[in-house]
């Protein structure tokens, strides 16, 4: 999935823990691994939502798919990728090979 981070919303660290799939606590560790980038973006690590950037960051670096509702709206329904895959998967294309 193409993630279009919404520039200005701020996502909980717990949120960002059940997109992942992991414990609260396991995301946490993970966070305190990456310390070093999260302070250099000045987030302190008591903060209990992340800024945009961060969640960009994390996002990536995690390789968590947001949802759309959590993503710009605007950016997400411009994009000229949306309308191809949407018209590949209307036209079935996007079959899987069967052995």
């Amino acid at each position: 999935m193409i993630n279009y981070y919404d520039k200005n919303r701020f996502i909980s660290k717990s949120e960002l823990a059940r997109l992942a799939d992991v414990s609260p606590r396991t995301f946490r560790r993970y966070l305190a691994t990456r310390r070093h980038i999260l302070d250099a973006m000045g987030i302190s690590p008591k903060a209990q939502k992340l800024p945009p950037a961060a969640v960009r960051y994390i996002c990536e670096d995690y390789c968590i798919d947001l949802p759309p509702h959590l993503q710009d709206q605007q950016a997400l329904n411009a994009s000229p990728l949306r309308d191809i895959i949407l018209a590949c998967w209307a036209e079935d294309q996007f079959l899987v090979p069967q052995k």
